[in-house]
């Protein structure tokens, strides 16, 4: 049986990983995991996840750079960035919703409730490509 909600989380740090792997899997979530960005770029052409929860300081290349990347490449997952206190700026912050980021969320467990509740309302709504084959059906029946 399918999960309804599929979610990606790409960070370097095992603990975080474990710790959000095992909340998303405990709320009956799919969940996958990436180490790095270029692993989290691999995940993201060859699955189908409605949200990918990505750190924003990864090694290699950092998670909005991924994100740019995923955007160039039309991978319509709904991006949220995971940040240390602190971490990130203001120059991040207008990049973020440039790329059209979804949320932003720093990495405790006081933003785990309203974080669940950001995937689950991301995961159900209707993506780019549901949208246009809806319309596409509704072209087709005039």
């Amino acid at each position: 049986m399918k999960s309804q909600h599929s979610i990606l989380i790409v960070d370097n740090d095992n603990d975080v990983v474990n710790t959000y792997r095992d909340y998303f899997k405990k709320q009956k979530m799919r969940v996958d995991v990436a180490n790095n960005s270029i692993e989290g770029l691999k995940k993201l052409r060859e699955g189908e996840f409605h949200v990918a929860l990505v750190n924003l300081n990864l090694p290699r290349m950092n998670g909005l750079e991924m994100i740019e990347i995923a955007k160039e490449e039309d991978i319509m997952t709904n991006m949220v960035i995971l940040s240390e206190k602190g971490e990130g700026d203001r120059n991040n912050a207008i990049t973020a919703l440039n790329l059209g980021v979804k949320g932003w969320f720093e990495k405790t467990p006081r933003a785990m409730n309203e974080l669940l509740n950001k995937v689950k309302e991301l995961s159900e709504s209707m993506s780019v490509d549901e949208i246009d084959s809806f319309i596409s059906a509704l072209s087709t029946q005039n």
